[in-house]
C-alpha cells in the first residue's frame, strides 16, 4: 500500500484557519495553523519532509503562481 500524497492534502479543504503561531524560536522554529471545519480543529504543522526532519516554508502566491508578499 503506497501513501497518496493528494489525498492527503486534500483531506484540508474546507478547513478555516483561524490561528498561527510559531513553535520555538529562531530558525528552528515550526510554522503552525490552527485550523477548524465544524467541531473539528486541527493543528497544521510546516515541515521540511513527512519525517519531521526540521520546520518548512510555504509560499503564498496568487492563482497565477505569482509570489505574494
Amino acid at each position: 500500500m503506497s501513501f497518496n500524497i493528494e489525498e492527503y492534502y486534500k483531506q484540508m479543504v474546507g478547513f478555516e484557519i483561524v490561528g498561527f503561531k510559531m513553535d520555538g524560536e529562531g530558525i528552528d522554529a515550526w510554522p503552525v495553523f490552527t485550523v477548524k471545519k465544524g467541531d473539528d480543529t486541527l493543528q497544521m504543522v510546516v515541515s521540511r519532509d513527512p519525517e519531521g526532519n526540521g520546520p518548512g516554508f510555504v509560499f503564498i502566491e496568487n492563482e497565477d503562481g505569482q509570489q505574494m508578499a
